[in-house]
């Protein structure tokens, strides 16, 4: 199981949330989803694959869309 931040979809937010780690010396790396994409080569993506984390659910019903500034998937080992 893997989350990792991303600014793909709220671009506007990058600078801040970087800026805000920077603070307090936190060490931030926001990647896009192509970056993110490769740490599950070689293994099982389970559905719904790799989405933003609001998107990742199993059972109906679909909880309410919020924003999200992570992805997030789960691979297993094939």
């Amino acid at each position: 199981m893997l989350s990792y931040g991303t600014a793909d979809r709220h671009p506007e937010l990058q600078q801040e949330t970087e800026t805000a780690y920077r603070k307090g010396a936190i060490p931030l790396r926001m990647r896009t989803r192509s970056e993110v994409g490769p740490f599950f080569d070689g293994l099982g993506l389970v559905e719904p694959g790799l989405v933003f984390a609001t998107e990742w659910y199993q059972q109906e019903p679909a909880p309410v869309r919020e924003r999200s500034g992570f992805y997030v998937g789960v691979g297993r080992v094939c």
